[in-house]
């Protein structure tokens, strides 16, 4: 991409994208949605000013990292581990509904073969961490409860999302199934998300032994920087969402972190919230840009606007939101807990994304296929934060009440 057609695409992502979630926020809807609809405006779909490129795919996806170490940095590792048995009951209803009930209703409404519309329903076990938590933390429920059960079934879910794409994409390829290659893919993401944070957290000791005695040096942006891109390196080198990396550094910040080192090792607050609050101005410029470019990625030219055609899209939108709400009754608790779960699980970003691009450049999916997945991965992101919203507004309505 030439640098003329980069700065422009960025200022009209960043501009639109912040006018249209302000506008949002006024109306109350979240900000995330507003951003959405910014990409869609400035993208193929109406205006036509930014298209789809290589380019700002890797700008949005650094943004969702910077997100998803934010997270991190408030996540509480006693809290995540405490709701991690409810999270995996709701993270398998999350892939079993969509698999099964999203790949039979493709093959029927859209008469796939049995592979391409198997590729169609994993696409949809995709839950994006980065929309839903982040509604969650605007709304000051992030370290809560359901917020940690959400957490984890979405991290989950992405570390299998991730582990049946690279078995479809296997399979196409060779035309065989190998379960070694499977078990050990699984082996190495599983061993990253439990080794990634201690790992960082040794070198942000590291880090600290060599901190210049300049104030202007820029020195905590440095190391936050340093830290993310190692470990997304590390994630997608062993095969994870490079995002997982982001989260992991995160973690390894955050001051509830626990390790058996920390018997051994002052813990080192004051330097580690000096390198979340420097983080912070970077998160809030580059986050927006992915959810400014998945409504870029929406392109309605390809979509089939007779009646029947709108009707199957939005029957099949309906089941890839209705899979996912289902798979919040798994969670415990009273019903308004479980429909706050379920809604956010909703949303499938970036994941879903992955798998629609991937399915696209190898022959899996044609075009018009491709155009259906993101525009219903476009409507749970977008449909899914509504209504996490407006469950949470009752959620903090019940709170209030004596």
């Amino acid at each position: 991409m030439p640098i003329d057609s980069f700065v422009i695409s960025i200022f009209l992502m960043l501009t639109f994208g912040r006018l249209l979630s302000e506008l949002c926020c006024r109306v109350g809807v979240p900000g995330v949605v507003g951003e959405m609809l910014a990409g869609l405006i400035i993208g193929p779909s109406i205006l036509g000013w930014v298209h789809p490129h290589n380019t700002l795919s890797v700008l949005a996806e650094l943004g969702v990292i910077l997100l998803l170490f934010d997270i991190g940095c408030e996540t509480s590792v006693k809290r995540l581990y405490h709701a991690s048995g409810r999270s995996i009951w709701v993270a398998l209803g999350g892939i079993i509904y969509p698999v099964v009930i999203g790949g039979a209703s493709a093959a029927y409404w859209l008469n796939l073969p049995p592979f391409t519309a198997l590729f169609f329903g994993c696409a949809l076990t995709a839950t994006s961490i980065g929309i839903s938590i982040r509604v969650m933390t605007q709304a000051k429920q992030g370290q809560t409860l359901a917020g940690q059960v959400i957490l984890g079934a979405a991290v989950v879910d992405d570390i299998v999302g991730v582990v049946l794409l690279s078995v479809l994409l296997n399979f196409n390829a060779s035309g065989t199934l190998s379960l070694v290659s499977v078990l050990i893919l699984v082996m190495k993401v599983v061993g990253f998300v439990f080794l990634a944070p201690p790992m960082a957290r040794m070198l942000i000791y590291l880090f600290r032994s060599w901190y210049p005695h300049s104030k202007s040096s820029g020195f905590e942006v440095f190391v936050v920087i340093t830290l993310i891109c190692l470990f997304a390196w590390l994630a997608h080198w062993v095969g994870a969402p490079a995002l997982l990396g982001g989260f992991a550094a995160g973690m390894a910040l955050s001051r509830q972190f626990v390790f058996p080192t920390n018997r051994y090792l002052p813990n080192p607050f004051p330097f580690t919230h000096k390198l979340e609050v420097s983080a912070k101005p970077l998160v809030d410029l580059f986050s927006p840009i992915f959810f400014v470019y998945v409504g870029i990625s929406v392109d309605l030219s390809q979509l089939d606007f007779t009646v029947s055609g709108l009707v199957v899209l939005l029957w099949l939108a309906l089941i890839a939101i209705v899979t996912k709400l289902a798979s919040g009754m798994a969670a415990k608790g009273p019903l308004r807990r479980k429909i706050i779960i379920g809604s956010a699980m909703i949303p499938r970003g970036e994941v879903g994304l992955v798998f629609a691009e991937m399915g696209l450049q190898l022959g899996i999916i044609q075009p018009k296929l491709f155009t259906e997945m993101v525009l219903i991965i476009a409507i749970s992101s977008i449909v899914g934060p509504m209504l996490l919203k407006w469950s949470l507004k009752g959620q903090t309505v019940l709170h209030k009440k004596p």
